[in-house]
Parts: C-alpha cells; structure tokens; sequence
C-alpha cells in the first residue's frame, strides 16, 4: 500500500512538474519569441518597411498567442506603435494603430507611453483638436517628454493658422501662446503673430468697418501693455480710425509723441541699412534697425499730411508764411531721412511750394525737388505731378522766353509782304533785346509768294499760340485784372479782329479774281466752242451784245477789270 501510495505521489509530482513546465515555459514562449523578435527589430535606428512589417507580423503572432496582463498590454502598445511607424508608407495604418492605442488608454489611462502615442497619432490623423485634448488631459505626465510636447505644439500651430484663416483672432492668439508654453517649434510661430490684433484691425479698417477696427486696435493695445510690450502699432491704427473725424491739431500731437518713443536709427547703422539696400535690395541687416526706420517714415508721413491738413482749417490767406514753410521742409527732411527712397516727401513739399511760389527762382527749385521724388526707388508716380512737370519744362523759363520771342521777330523781318517802316520797327524791338538773347544773324530774305486764306489763318494761330508760351512766365504769377494781362488781352483780341476782316477781305478779293478770270475765259474762247460745249460757268454778258463785244465801253470795262 505504502509503495502504491509512494508511486501515486511521484506520479503527480511529475505531472504537475509537466503542467507547470508547459504553462510556464511553453505557453508564454509563443509569445515571448515572436515579441523578442519583434522588439529587436524595433531597436534598430531608420527601421525600414520590411522590418516594420516583419516587426508587425511577429506582434501580430504574439498577441494571438495568449499574453495576459501586463504582457499583453506591452505586446499590444508595440503592435500600435509599429502600426503607427507603417502609417509612413501607409497612411491607413494610422487609423488602425488609433483604435488600438484608444482600447490602452481606456484600460491604462495613466500611461505616458501610450498617451504619447496617442497625441502623436492624433496629429497625424490631423485631429489636432484630439491632440490638445488628450496632451491638456496628461499634461502631468507627458510635460517631461519632448517628443510629446513638440506633437501638441504642432497641433496648436495648425490650430492657429485654421482660426486666423477664419479671422478668429482671439483664438489664434491663445494657440500661439499655449506654443510658447509648451517651449516646442517657437521658431515656427510667424513674426506677425504678435501683431494679430493689428493686422485685423488694418483689414478691418480698409474693409470701410471702422467699429471692428478700433475694437481690434483697442485690443491689440490692452494684450500690448499686458505684455509689457510696444504699443506704438496699435496707436498708429488708433490714429487712422479717427483720422477722417479728429482735430487735425489733437492727430499731430498724438502722432508727435509716437514720434519721440520710437527711436531713431543710428547713422552709423543707416548707412549700414542704406548700403545693404543698395548691394542686395530684398534684403537689410538689421531687421530691428529696418522696422523703427519704416515705423518712423509712416509717422513722419502722417505728421507731413497732417501739417496740410491744419493748414487746411484756417481761413484763406493766399500765401505761405516763412514759419510754415520751414516747418514743410522740416517735416519733409524727417520724412526723407527715415526713407530716402520715398518719393512722398518730395511730392508734398514740391507741389505746395510750387503753388505758392513768389517767383520763377522758387518754382524752378520746386520743379526739381519734384524731378528728384521722380528719380527715387518709390517715386511720384501721380499722372497730374508728372503731366505738370512736363507742362513747365516744356514751357520753359524766362531765358527761353525771349530766344522764342526774338526767333518770332526774326521770322517776321524775313516776311517780304512787311513794308519798309515795320521792318524798321522790328529791328529796333530786336535791338533792345540784343543783350539777352543769342545772335540769330543777318535778316532772312524769303521768296514772296502770296498767302492763301487758309494759311493767313493759320499763320495767325500760330503766332498767337507762340506769343502765349513766350508771355506765360511773365504773367503767371499776376493776377487777372494786372494791367499785363489786360494789355495782353487788348493785343490779342485785336489781332483776331484784324486777323479775322483779313481772312474775309482776301477771300472776297480772290472770288474778285475768280470771277473776272471766269469772264475774261469767256471772252477769249471762240464762239463755236462755246456753241458745241455747254459752259461750265454762266457767262457774265448778255448772250447778243449791242457791238461786236458789247461796245467799246464793255470792253474798255472788262479790260479795266482784268487788269485790276
């Protein structure tokens, strides 16, 4: 009995030694070879497609396998992180490797592991909404991670952009700052991000919606100051909103103590920018050097076009006082120094000197200030400005006044219709401008031929057209009723009278003619051709003259007529 019981117990003893070895040695080496396998493969550095597909089939064989527990949660986070690697060459595997990743987080919600991987396959899913959630959810336990940080910052960026494409402002801003928190692709965040609120009010504003404008305006300035940033942009677009209904004075003042808190560019580094700009043009040196000067050549122009604007409420003087002047150049100059290649300094201070020049001195000089707007990188561009300057070069000054004015008096002395005492007097007017104009030689002697109508007519015009630029730099700046431009006027409204009775006295004088050669013709060709012909042209006689031809008288008449 003894030995049979011996025997019962050796019996189980070796049975359950069997039962433990399989389970504990058989069973889970189905799945710890396959995983082994599969996690060596996954060491490596640059995996490529047929390691992660070999990787995903060794999981896939060791999850079928029977892990429990923990076993199976690693086998099953290493099956989702492969199918993630493949989501590279195959983007669908994303979504697979989500669903399992979603079944760990449920079962292990505390894992950073498997919510590191759920973020960044969120992202990749470009469910950045999901992403934030769930790294804003494990904040505590992925902060640590860099890698996870960077897939939430990603996640925030896209955010950002979506909600500025949709001018969602404010929501924007809070993305690009929870990138800054995050400390993750700040490098990526555009520069004009901190200038959002700016940027909408400025498109608010030429979108004619002045109410959101300044909201914005008002905003940027609040977040600006809470910062403990510059607020001279959001000032600037405070300006601008109430430009069209703000005191012109109250606009200065504000503008001038912008004005003062940008500082101004050194001249060392000036000259530094300005030779940049002229080697490479699209690009400058200093980028905070290049922002203050374009921040105060927009302030100097506004300070510029709000001096014209003061000027424009006050009551009408008709002249530039010496004050206002220096100020206009003084304000023009600070406009210049902050963009020499701005051609609005030029424009503005060219055309109000002009139109208030005391003489031709200061309109020559206005003209070239204009020209030297012209010549700049961003110069005048006004179709009038240019049209005007034009005119007046055309137009010339006074030294061209009278070259014109003695080339008209020497082609009338050439004219062989001019009698002896206008000649004389043409000569002596020419003599008296001898000192002031060139030497156009001896007397031009022009063969005589006489004029038609027409081209008395057109004679005339002409000389008044000539006459008209040879006066115009003498007259301009005299008023109306100067007793120059009456004269003038006299002179020429008479040259058109005499002109126009001249016109007419010559016509009727060649239809005279006309008409005389007609009857004389009429004389002088047989009478048979006139018979056999009809007459182009009635004849002037009686068709059975008294005599042979109409009598002695008749014909003493038409010979009289012909001669004359």
């Amino acid at each position: 009995m003894t030995t049979v019981l011996t025997a019962a117990c050796a019996f189980l003893l070796v049975l359950c030694a069997l039962g433990g070895w399989y389970f504990l040695v058989v069973v889970p080496r189905r799945w710890r070879v396959p995983l082994r396998e599969a996690l060596a493969l996954l060491e490596k550095d640059g995996n490529e497609r047929a390691e992660l597909e070999t990787a995903d089939r060794l999981l896939e064989e060791a999850v079928s396998a029977g892990p429990r527990g923990r076993a199976l949660a690693d086998a099953r986070f290493a099956h989702a992180f492969v199918r993630a690697m493949l989501g590279t060459f195959q983007p669908d595997q994303y979504w697979v490797a989500s669903a399992t990743v979603d079944g760990l987080a449920a079962a292990a919600d505390e894992d950073p592991a498997t919510a590191h991987l759920a973020v960044w396959l969120q992202h990749k899913l470009e469910r950045h909404e999901r992403a934030v959630e769930l790294f804003q959810r494990h904040a505590g336990s992925l902060s640590a991670r860099p890698a996870a940080r960077r897939a939430a910052a990603a996640s925030h960026l896209q955010l950002a952009g979506a909600h500025w494409r949709r001018r969602e402002t404010d929501a924007a801003i809070r993305h690009f700052d929870r990138v800054r928190e995050l400390g993750e692709l700040t490098a990526e965040i555009p520069k004009a991000a901190d200038s959002l609120h700016v940027l909408n009010g400025i498109q608010s504003h030429f979108d004619q919606r002045p109410t959101d404008a300044r909201t914005a305006f008002v905003t940027a300035r609040e977040r600006a100051v809470a910062l403990g940033r510059d607020t001279t942009e959001a000032e600037l677009g405070l300006i601008a909103c109430d430009w069209t209904a703000g005191v012109p004075d109250e606009l200065d003042a504000r503008l001038a103590q912008l004005l003062e808190r940008v500082p101004d560019v050194p001249k060392a580094g000036a000259k530094k920018a300005k030779t940049a700009r002229a080697d490479r043009p699209e690009r400058t040196t200093d980028a905070a050097e290049e922002y203050r000067r374009q921040l105060r050549a927009v302030i100097a122009l506004l300070r510029l076009v709000a001096l014209l604007r003061m000027w424009r409420a006050r009551p009408l003087s008709g002249e530039l006082a010496a004050r206002d002047r220096a100020e206009l150049m003084k304000r023009a100059d600070m406009l210049r120094e902050a963009d020499p290649q701005l051609g609005d300094a030029s424009l503005i201070e060219g055309l109000i000197t002009y139109y208030f020049a005391n003489g031709e001195e200061q309109r020559e000089a206005s003209l070239a200030l204009l020209e030297s707007g012209m010549r700049t990188a961003k110069g005048i561009v006004v179709p009038e400005v240019l049209d005007l300057v034009e005119k007046e070069r055309a137009l010339g000054s006074q030294g061209d006044a009278v070259s014109r004015f003695l080339r008209l008096v020497h082609e009338l002395l050439a004219d062989p219709t001019a009698s002896a005492p206008h000649r004389a007097e043409l000569r002596k007017l020419r003599d008296r401008f001898a000192l002031y104009g060139d030497d156009l030689g001896d007397d031009l002697v022009l063969p005589h031929r006489p004029a038609s109508p027409h081209e008395l007519q057109q004679r005339i015009n002409a000389m008044r057209r000539r006459i008209d630029l040879i006066v115009y730099p003498r007259l301009r700046d005299l008023p109306k009723d100067a007793p120059s431009h009456v004269l003038m006027r006299e002179r020429l409204t008479e040259l058109d009278d005499v002109a126009l009775a001249f016109t007419e006295q010559a016509e009727a004088l060649h239809h005279s003619e006309l008409e005389i050669l007609k009857a004389t013709g009429e004389l002088l060709l047989p009478q048979e051709e006139l018979d056999d012909d009809e007459p182009a042209i009635a004849a002037p006689f009686p068709a059975e003259p008294s005599g042979p031809l109409g009598g002695v008288e008749a014909t003493d008449d038409a010979l009289g007529a012909a001669d004359a």
